[in-house]
């Protein structure tokens, strides 16, 4: 009775058990998201710290045409005062004393007398408005504030081209080394089945011990390899969730097929690519800056116009009454003025306008040819890597024929365990090598489409 007891707990405990690593197993299967490269482009474009950063700050360049603006717009300030004077103010002059006139001269003698001048309490409001009448160089301000704008809006378009184009380069990576991870997993298994296999041969008395050891060596040698393959693609793989602003504790799974590659044959036009590259664009918005700023320093040598209106209103009192003693003043001024000598200021500042106007021109020259060859130069790459992805998969087709040769006669006994761990590297190493030339060629590919303005 005592055993049947402790037989049901067991396999009551057991079962709670395998329910809990169900349900555990089922949880983490639904929560696991597969990103494959659209998606996770996506999510990056939604989710990137650094994609938000430069958005705000083309607002901030947005603002800047509101800041230049103001100063063609009226400027109307107020401005209100309460005054308590804590003592008496006096005037004092001289006054003739006729009550006193000298009776024997008829002199009229002086005497100092003593006004008050204040009351105890005071009020003053004013309201001035301000209005520029005409200024060129206000002018050429809001025209600089609305490029300065549109450069705003180029350089964020631009980071986001380059944020992009990493994020790809870095999911492909991640995918490339996944593979390689797939290939060590692979690799460790067949080495693991090798050895015993050997070992079944060595107990039965088929092989040497020295093959035996070099079965196990060779499982071994594996294992470390297996284990840095699994820490770099885990590491790509928390790479990735910082580029997408995904949740570290999060459970990702990149789904992409490295081998599927093409090569386009197409003619570009290196002139017109250039020009619809924002990052040429960019070039072309600085270059016009600054021939916005040549005027402007221009301008400061045309006459300025203001207009300027005020009313103030005030009052005194012994009392808390602002409606005693009143004074109203309703003024109107317009200031012209004309600059004359700065000493030579307006003249340098000018001067230096013209000179950063004419280097940014000649950069915008330089980089149009450094473009050029760049697509020249791309060109040139794909298509070398392309053959070379063609080479490596004729090796690889190679390799793998030699491998599976080489297991078969390692089976009985024509081939060492050293002439098998030497093929099985080489296929390996053909393996990976495919990968990896598919990966550069696709690299390429987005550092390409870029350069002809294929975003």
């Amino acid at each position: 009775m005592k055993l049947f007891s402790i037989q049901e707990t067991l396999i009551k405990n057991l079962l709670i058990i395998t329910i809990s690593f169900i349900s555990q197993f089922s949880f983490s299967q639904t929560n696991v998201t597969i990103y494959n490269l659209e998606t996770f482009i996506n999510t990056v474009r939604e989710n990137n710290l650094q994609l938000k950063i430069s958005k705000n700050k083309s607002r901030v360049a947005d603002l800047s045409i509101k800041e230049a603006m103001s100063a063609l717009l009226p400027q109307i300030n107020g401005q209100t005062e309460i005054k308590r004077n804590l003592n008496d103010q006096f005037i004092f002059f001289e006054a003739p004393d006729f009550g006193n006139i000298d009776p024997i001269t008829g002199e009229v003698p002086q005497i100092v007398q003593r006004f008050k001048t204040n009351f105890n309490n005071e009020f003053q409001a004013n309201i001035l408005l301000e209005q520029n009448l005409f200024s060129l160089k206000n002018i050429y301000n809001l025209k600089s504030a609305r490029q300065f704008s549109n450069i705003g809006k180029l350089q964020n378009e631009d980071q986001i081209i380059k944020i992009i184009a990493e994020a790809k380069k870095a999911f492909l990576q991640t995918v490339l080394i996944k593979n390689v991870y797939k290939v060590s997993e692979v690799s460790e298994l067949y080495a693991k089945e090798n050895y015993l296999a050997s070992k079944n041969k060595y107990e039965n008395k088929l092989i040497s011990e020295l093959d035996l050891l070099q079965a196990k060596i060779r499982w071994e040698e594996e294992l470390p390899k297996l284990l840095k393959a699994k820490r770099n693609y885990l590491m790509l793989l928390g790479n990735l969730k910082l580029i997408a602003g995904i949740n570290p504790t999060d459970n990702i799974v990149i789904d992409y097929d490295l081998a599927a590659y093409e090569l386009k044959d197409a003619i570009v036009n290196s002139d017109d690519a250039i020009n619809n590259r924002i990052d040429y664009q960019l070039l072309e918005a600085n270059n016009y800056l600054q021939e916005l700023d040549i005027k402007n320093k221009q301008a400061e040598y045309y006459p300025t116009l203001n207009l300027r209106a005020g009313y103030s209103y005030f009052s005194s009192s012994d009392e808390w009454a602002f409606k005693d003693n009143q004074n109203k003043i309703i003024y109107t001024a317009v200031t012209f003025t004309v600059p004359i000598f700065s000493g030579g200021f307006r003249k340098s500042q000018l001067s230096k306008a013209k000179i950063l106007s004419n280097i940014t021109s000649l950069e915008k020259q330089e980089a149009k040819l450094s473009m050029t060859i760049e697509i020249q130069n791309l060109e040139l790459k794909l298509s070398e890597e392309y053959k070379t992805i063609q080479v490596a998969t004729s090796t690889r087709e190679t390799a793998k024929k030699a491998y599976e040769i080489a297991v078969e006669t390692a089976k009985i006994g024509l081939i060492s365990q050293i002439d098998l761990r030497k093929i099985s590297d080489d296929y390996n190493r053909a393996e990976i090598n495919l990968y990896n030339s598919i990966y550069n060629f696709k690299c390429t590919q987005i550092d390409f489409n870029n350069a002809i303005a294929n975003y």
